[in-house]
């Protein structure tokens, strides 16, 4: 059995309820979801006390909204006292000028503010929500006064990925440090964007990536990422940016709402994913013997099926999101779906292919 690495993040998912009710959301949170749970603040103590001497480093504060928690301050002020680095991904709508300040005393270097539109009306009636355009903007004014440069990310659909351009000039006006594009998962909410055809396809997402390399990227001080698997990132940028945000699942645990470790939020939704409970189990041997998570350090990459384990870059990419791979064929080492597709299609580059696989993938002549 290969040994544990460190524990580097948790990944807390303060609550599962939401201000919004976001069409693609894969924790399925809302106003009109069942009702929110909220983490208890003794099992975030007990979680992450039990983390440190694993070689816990940073938190994710995320959820569902974070900041609808009732203590979130002092869930902020835990991450203080032990002196970590933290995160916040929010939707910007409850982030006033003290809690930017909090943030920042607590030791939160970073913060990701959703924003699905340039216009309100695009924004709002993705999130569900009248005012949710204004509301995370003047999050991100907040934000902007405790010297944060906070990242906006923007889930690409067919409903607002004209408005682009505007997002970019958007981005430059309210001091954005990145612009982080997102494609819709197909799970849960987001399985009925595309079901409806709202969702973007490849074709369309590669004519994109080109677009952002070839004039978006020269006119802006600020980096743009556009949230694709390794493979269809151009190799200079991966050479010179290395493998970017992708998933630190070796690394990572989550923390859900209602106390339980699980591989990441989806354990909301698909139990198996779901690994014991803050304070009743020990997190050292969750971390360390866990069946699942001892699988996954048995190499992921030789492991990988279909087209990602013929991929050459597979050793970086992990598979892209294996909660996805499980929560659509129950097995966390199924190709990715995008890289299915797009090898259904014929866009999938062969030059990322390893040469023995592309070898075996060329067509017999006579």
């Amino acid at each position: 059995m290969v040994s544990a690495p460190p524990l580097s993040q948790l990944y807390v998912y303060v609550t599962d309820g939401c201000n919004c009710s976001c069409r693609h959301c894969w924790i399925v949170s809302g106003p009109q979801a069942a009702p929110a749970r909220f983490l208890d603040l003794g099992q975030a103590e007990a979680a992450i006390a039990e983390a440190l001497p694993l070689g816990l480093q940073s938190l994710k504060w995320t959820g569902g909204e974070p900041t609808i928690h009732p203590r979130f301050a002092d869930l902020l002020r835990i991450q203080e006292r032990h002196d970590l680095d933290g995160s916040v991904e929010t939707n910007g709508i409850r982030v006033d000028a003290p809690l930017a300040r909090l943030m920042r005393q607590c030791g939160v270097s970073r913060v990701a503010v959703s924003l699905d539109g340039a216009a309100a009306v695009t924004h709002d009636a993705i999130r569900g929500v009248k005012g949710a355009h204004a509301g995370a903007l003047r999050g991100i004014e907040a934000l902007r006064g405790a010297d944060y440069s906070p990242q906006i990310i923007m889930t690409l659909m067919a409903d607002n990925i004209a408005e682009l351009p505007d997002m970019l000039a958007l981005a430059d006006k309210v001091g954005a440090g990145s612009l982080k594009l997102n494609i819709v998962q197909p799970m849960l909410r987001g399985e009925s964007v595309y079901e409806s055809g709202r969702g973007v396809s490849l074709a369309e997402m590669l004519e994109l990536r080109d677009w952002i390399d070839r004039e978006a990227a020269p006119r802006h001080s600020f980096s743009i990422m556009l949230d694709l698997p390794m493979a269809f990132r151009p190799l200079p940028r991966i050479l010179a940016e290395g493998p970017g945000e992708r998933c630190g699942i070796l690394g990572i645990l989550g923390l859900l709402a209602d106390g339980d470790y699980a591989l990441c939020g989806i354990g909301q939704n698909v139990p198996e994913l779901v690994f014991g409970t803050a304070g009743s189990d020990a997190l050292a041997a969750i971390w360390e013997s866990h069946p699942m998570l001892t699988s996954l350090r048995d190499g992921i990459s030789t492991r990988l099926q279909g087209i990602c384990g013929r991929c050459a870059l597979n050793q970086v990419c992990l598979g892209s999101c294996l909660a996805q791979n499980y929560y659509r064929a129950h097995d966390l080492f199924a190709a990715f779906w995008l890289c299915e597709e797009a090898e259904r299609e014929g866009l999938f580059p062969r030059t990322r292919l390893r040469p023995d696989a592309s070898r075996q993938a060329q067509p017999v002549t006579p």
